[in-house]
């Protein structure tokens, strides 16, 4: 019977989809910066480089607005991208969709491009170009997939105003097939609707132009003095859904932080299981994130969840077979999660951040135990004959006896997991 339990929740578990975010950009830098001082690579053009300019844009319902500054895309001048954490392809999504902020402060008949998206390794094949112009005073938007030549059929959106900010959300659709993937534009001047529009403002507009084999970067472009827009850019979001509440997460794993600089040695995946904060606190949605090594944050994309309190159910890295660390709660009680805004949870300030204080302080960090290498919820003598083993045998590569991360495992290894066992460390949970 316990088996019986045990493989439903499995496949409960299994059966929530991911919803990842890609990208969060509120330009909370220093007015004056340049953005290439802030994570954006420059890769075209020789003048005007791009700054962080005051104030940042604002738009009502929209999580990201009001949050510190702005970039402005001004003409004839450097190319900046950005990349996603992960590329989004047709293998693991079906569309991408970048969100953001626009108050164009002028244009110009012809009309150029001043933001598109890029495969992860390319500068130039710009898949998904976002168009102003002048028409007699009046604002126009226009989108495009590929290539120049589409613009000779491309469809514009008219009736806008200048000096005045619109939420857009720039849709990438992966579709089966050669030349056939779709690009659409939504474009808002109040409100945010909770699910996709059926209808986009512009599009879904098929162009035989080439499809990109993924997107994996956002670009902001300065084009030709004769036809480029001048564009407050701010708030860009790119996730695989539509707007969904985005938690972030800062999270330690005790195996792989370095307690002299509170950073982990490498880059690696959490999952967190969003749980009902009442018995039999079920899973009502889950996310996975890739956390920061130097920030120690994740961004954690729930696309199912109503605003309501729930626990965050913590497990490092991505799948059951890889994971090492003891499953950790958030504290008693529950956090609020408000739908399409999220908020975020730090579970390095205190040991009263986990469900019955279950972490460890490392350094001046508090940080989720490592050493449940066989998901058994204790860490015990079995977890460490599985690292003896491996270890005995010059086991490497990304395996869930390695406890620190270095791809080898070794008596460091063995020695987190034999502290934590001498210690009767286990999983903490309502």
């Amino acid at each position: 019977m316990q088996k019986i339990t045990l493989l439903i929740c499995f496949i409960l578990i299994s059966s929530v989809s991911y919803s990842q975010l890609r990208l969060d950009e509120n330009f909370d830098y220093p007015a004056g910066d340049s953005i290439g001082a802030h994570g954006w690579t420059y890769f075209s053009g020789v003048t005007n480089t791009m700054f962080v300019t005051s104030p940042g844009l604002s738009y009502a319902g929209y999580p990201l607005s009001g949050i510190g500054n702005a970039a402005t895309v001004n003409t004839t001048g450097n190319d900046y991208y950005k990349n996603f954490t992960s590329s989004a392809d047709s293998t693991n999504t079906s569309a991408i969709y970048a969100f953001f902020m626009v108050n164009v402060q002028s244009a110009q008949r012809p009309g150029d491009y001043f933001l598109g998206l890029l495969p992860d390794n390319s500068t130039t094949f710009y898949s998904g170009r976002l168009f102003a112009r002048d028409m007699g005073g009046v604002l126009e938007f226009g989108v495009t997939k590929a290539s120049t030549s589409d613009t000779n059929s491309m469809v514009w959106s008219s009736g806008y105003s200048y000096n005045t900010t619109y939420l857009m959300v720039l849709k990438y659709e992966f579709v089966p097939g050669s030349n056939n993937n779709l690009v659409s534009l939504f474009i808002f001047n109040s409100g945010v609707p909770a699910t996709e529009p059926a209808v986009p403002t512009i599009g879904p507009a098929l162009y035989t132009s080439g499809d990109a084999f993924n997107i994996g970067r956002v670009a902001l472009r300065q084009g030709v003095a004769s036809r480029m827009p001048t564009v407050i850019v701010d708030g860009i979001r790119a996730t695989t859904a539509w707007l969904t509440t985005v938690v972030n997460i800062k999270v330690a794993i005790e195996g792989i932080l370095d307690p002299n600089t509170s950073t982990h040695v490498t880059d690696d995946t959490v999952t967190v299981y969003l749980r009902n904060n009442f018995a039999p606190y079920t899973i009502v949605d889950s996310a996975k994130s890739v956390i920061n090594s130097q920030t120690l944050t994740g961004f954690f994309n729930f696309r199912n969840a109503a605003t309501g309190t729930y626990y965050f159910d913590v497990r490092f890295r991505g799948q059951p077979v890889y994971r090492n660390a003891i499953q950790t709660w958030s504290k008693a009680g529950g956090e609020l999660v408000t739908n399409n805004d999220g908020g975020s949870y730090d579970f390095t300030t205190s040991d009263t951040q986990a469900f019955g204080n279950n972490t460890l302080l490392k350094g001046t960090v508090y940080s989720i135990y490592s050493g449940d290498v066989s998901q058994d919820n204790v860490i015990d003598i079995s977890d460490g004959s599985l690292i003896d083993n491996d270890a005995f045998n010059f086991a490497s590569g990304y395996l869930n006896t390695d406890l620190t991360g270095d791809n080898v495992v070794d008596l460091s290894d063995a020695s987190i997991a034999d502290n934590n066992a001498f210690n009767f460390v286990g999983a903490v949970i309502p």
